[in-house]
């Protein structure tokens, strides 16, 4: 388990056990339509992702757990761990009551799993997928220093129309 400096919340890693509570939020439409994957999830699907994730060094999943409540609240991570060029993709998202992103696990779940990419696997830069549709994800990484570093034209589908997708990233350098 990993604790967040301001002890509201902590990582820790997913188990099978919370498969269905990840599934039904994947599978929530207000959080589906700002995910790379379009599908709803079937129960082994999940199955099948969380036995891919954990027997492959390049996915460091947790869930976000409120540490006063201990309710489990959400999702952070890396995934696609390049360890030759030292970065990743880094995952946020609130999915009890499909919040998406708050002002209140969000700002203190994304510094937690920055601190471990930067401090603890020594990685040089996190960087994140955002469609254009998603402007509270782009408000709050561009708000916790994430640069757009290219934008993706027409990259994403939603609802009969294309959108761009922009990548964002942090350098070791850039975080305070």
């Amino acid at each position: 388990m990993i604790v967040s400096n301001d002890k509201c919340i902590s990582l820790s890693p997913i188990e099978s056990s919370d498969i269905e509570t990840i599934r039904k939020w994947r599978n929530n439409q207000e959080i589906q339509k700002y995910l790379r994957e379009y599908r709803l999830f079937a129960k082994s699907q999940k199955e099948q992702w969380y036995s891919s994730m954990i027997h492959d060094n390049r996915f460091e999943m947790f869930l976000i757990k409120d540490n006063n409540t201990l309710e489990v609240v959400g999702v952070c991570g890396l995934t696609y761990i390049d360890w030759i060029n030292r970065h990743a993709d880094v995952h946020i998202y609130v999915g009890k009551d499909a919040v998406w992103i708050d002002e209140k696990y969000c700002p203190s779940a994304l510094d937690t799993i920055i601190d471990y990419a930067f401090n603890t696997l020594n990685l040089n830069k996190v960087w994140a997928e955002v469609y254009e549709i998603d402007c509270k994800k782009i408000d709050f990484f561009t708000k916790k220093g994430f640069k757009i570093d290219a934008s993706l034209r027409q990259h994403y589908y939603y609802k009969g129309k294309y959108y761009d997708s922009h990548i964002l990233s942090l350098l070791r350098g850039e975080h305070g």
